[in-house]
């Protein structure tokens, strides 16, 4: 629908709740963090992408196998960013 603003609104909301809920290392960030950077990356705010990209994949790589879908999916999003870079 590309109602970006309403989608980074919520992203925020979900995000600040589940920080006050989980641990600051909890997957479930990741996937906040990865969506947010996608957001950002479609309305080509790179910087912004890869420091919310970054975070995703950290967690990913503490807490996810090296072979779990979504940790490829958050450096998939990496290096598309660090291209458009």
């Amino acid at each position: 629908m590309k109602d970006y603003s309403t989608a980074l609104t919520y992203f925020q909301k979900g995000l600040k709740v589940r920080k006050e809920k989980l641990a600051q290392k909890h997957p479930d960030l990741a996937v906040i963090y990865h969506n947010m950077s996608k957001l950002h990356f479609s309305t080509q705010q790179y910087s912004m992408a890869m420091k919310y990209v970054q975070q995703a994949v950290e967690i990913g790589q503490e807490k996810l196998t090296s072979t779990h879908p979504h940790l490829l999916e958050y450096r998939e999003t990496f290096e598309k960013i660090r291209k458009k870079q």
